[in-house]
């Protein structure tokens, strides 16, 4: 009886080359020439952002009385925010009604420059969180009141 090599099988096989028993692969495709100019990559405006939080943050206060602070965290308060960073805020509230997952649509602004994370927390939700996930917590701690 002959193995895959030619060999008996209770004989040890001899040893083939790696080119032989490794397809070699195909080179990638390459990209079209011509770019899609569906998808334009701008440079975000660090002084339109910072103004966008700050008058959202405002009209949080003026127009939401159960708003108790607004912390603002991440990449762009840490300064390593890039192309398609998001803006993140923690919004306290006295109290809530509703789950948490549930009352974030009702603080969601009607536009906002760049894509905008919100974690709605009671004062009692955020100490659970500092004991149930004490990174994120930093992260908020680490942020700024607005």
């Amino acid at each position: 009886m002959t193995g895959p090599v030619g060999g008996n099988i209770m004989e040890p096989r001899e040893r083939l080359p790696i080119s032989t028993l490794v397809p070699k692969r195909k080179p990638p495709v390459s990209a079209p020439e011509r770019s899609s100019n569906s998808v334009r990559i701008r440079r975000a405006d660090p002084a339109a952002i910072r103004k966008a939080v700050l008058d959202y943050a405002q009209r949080l206060r003026q127009d939401r009385p159960e708003v108790l602070s607004v912390r603002w965290f991440g990449s762009w308060v840490g300064g390593t925010a890039s192309v398609g960073s998001d803006v993140d805020l923690c919004i306290l509230v006295r109290r809530a009604s509703r789950r948490r997952r549930d009352r974030i649509v009702g603080y969601l602004p009607e536009s906002f420059p760049v894509g905008l994370d919100l974690f709605v927390f009671t004062p009692r939700e955020l100490e659970q969180l500092r004991t149930q996930h004490p990174s994120f917590a930093l992260a908020i701690d680490g942020g700024i009141e607005v």
